[in-house]
């Protein structure tokens, strides 16, 4: 899974009546110009063999219709399969978004979280000599599914930074009523509860057979 940074945007302007723009310095116009200047930030700034994205997902401003105000605020994330490309993304928003308010006369502020996502990933030696094979066995299949990296991130990766690690995904979604097939953050999402169990019986599994793997190597050493 990939590390992410989340960040908040607040472009300040010269607020006034909306009927007197040139009175005022629009702070709206200028993030919008920033909004639409962060789309090329992935197709036009890293390699296409590179993985990034780049999404706002808030966009605030304003309380009347005939006022242009003083002051919009952005909120957005970032996301990377690397932490060298999550910071260089990281690099290029600012430098994005202080000459997009520059151009419109707009002071701006940057505020990063404090501390961003490391990436998941999962450790190869415990993920093949241990977890594949417990995993498979709960497989309706029979064997465990590899999937392609996904841009969701997750804090179980500070974990995985300090300690091997496998993260595993159950998988939901029957499709039946209520509909549990909707993605993650969809409005209509609902959680698929009989999978519940199976997970139970995953984590259940890891601790046995992990404690009898360290049992057998305590004995043996």
């Amino acid at each position: 899974m990939a590390a992410a940074e989340r960040f908040e945007i607040l472009v300040t302007g010269v607020g006034g009546h909306a009927a007197m723009p040139h009175l005022t310095v629009d702070p709206i116009v200028a993030a919008s110009s920033i909004v639409m200047n962060l789309q090329t930030l992935v197709s036009r700034t890293l390699s296409p063999l590179e993985s990034g994205v780049c999404s706002i997902t808030k966009f605030d401003a304003g309380d009347a219709f005939n006022v242009i105000p003083a002051s919009a605020l952005l909120r957005g994330t970032i996301r990377a399969l690397s932490k060298k490309t999550l910071l260089t993304l990281r690099e290029k928003v600012e430098h994005v978004v202080t000459t997009t308010a520059g151009v419109h006369g707009c002071k701006v502020t940057i505020t990063y979280s404090p501390a961003y996502y490391p990436p998941t990933v999962n450790d190869a030696d415990l993920f093949h000599e241990f977890s594949k094979g417990v995993g498979a066995m709960l497989s309706d299949s029979g064997e465990l599914l590899d999937i392609e990296p996904t841009m969701g991130a997750e804090d179980f990766g500070f974990v995985a930074e300090q300690i091997p690690s496998t993260f595993f995904l159950l998988g939901q979604g029957s499709g039946i009523e209520p509909p549990t097939n909707y993605g993650l953050h969809h409005p209509s999402f609902a959680l698929d509860e009989s999978i519940l169990p199976r997970g139970v019986e995953l984590h259940v599994n890891l601790a046995l057979r992990s404690l009898k793997k360290l049992g057998e190597s305590n004995t043996t050493s």
